[in-house]
């Protein structure tokens, strides 16, 4: 008995081991066999515990990403927890599928919206702001999106137009749809921002956007300036 428990002991001993030995390589290897169209950097540190100086994917480039693996988390099927720096600060659950998607799961992330921008090649035409993001689940291929369920808040907005920083805070619940990226704005907030938007992953952007900010206004006064009087004399259309 005593001598079964000690090669037990000794054979996890040496897996355990193993893996806290294995060179950090090994999971750029698996996470370029899962995903073709992730490019992805140099890699140090271990399997368990690792770091990223950068990533590429649909366009969107990551830096400073780091890695920790929990054992426990292979059971829910979110065995990595991964953190970011660059272009935005956020941590989140990362879970890997034969099918070559990505899952995401309780991710938190926060940035400016002029770094977001600039990242995806979308000019900022002179704005910037906060931006903070939720994620409850997310499941993401090189074709689209498969699921989705979270909020983004714009906290602060700031340009060139008079009274744009009247427009924030302002928040969407995020969904998916046609595996494109759906926001449906909340109107409750100071300029009744609402609408739906849909983003899909080549990076094409539809929907229609409401303003109905309080006539007088310095925020009315420049969107009837640069839009046009509305029609009704209340609400802005914005086609996109």
């Amino acid at each position: 008995m005593k001598r079964t428990f000690w090669v037990v002991f000794s054979l996890l001993f040496f897996i355990i081991c193993l893996v806290v030995a294995t060179p950090a390589w090994v999971v750029r290897d698996i996470l370029v066999k899962q995903q073709p169209s992730m490019a992805i950097g140099n890699v140090t540190g271990r399997v368990w515990q690792g770091d990223l100086d950068v990533a590429q994917y649909q366009g969107m480039t990551l830096g400073g990403i780091s890695w920790t693996i929990n054992p426990l988390g292979i059971v829910s099927g979110f065995p990595v927890t991964i953190a970011v720096k660059e272009p935005v600060v956020g941590r989140g659950k990362l879970g890997l599928t034969g099918a070559e998607s990505l899952r995401l799961q309780n991710v938190d992330v926060g940035a400016k919206l002029q770094r977001i921008l600039n990242a995806a090649n979308i000019p900022s035409m002179g704005f910037d702001g906060d931006i903070s993001l939720v994620l409850d689940e997310a499941e993401l291929s090189a074709g689209g999106c498969a699921s989705l369920a979270g909020t983004m808040s714009l906290n602060t907005l700031t340009g060139d137009i008079d009274g744009i920083n009247t427009v924030a805070p302002v928040s969407a619940n995020l969904g998916c749809e046609n595996k494109r990226i759906t926001l449906v704005i909340d109107e409750n907030n100071a300029a009744r921002v609402r609408g739906t938007v849909r983003v899909s992953f080549n990076g094409q952007v539809s929907g229609q956007i409401q303003l109905s900010p309080r006539p007088g206004t310095p925020l009315f006064k420049s969107l009837t300036q640069f839009i046009g009087r509305p029609s009704n004399g209340k609400d802005f259309n914005i086609r996109l």
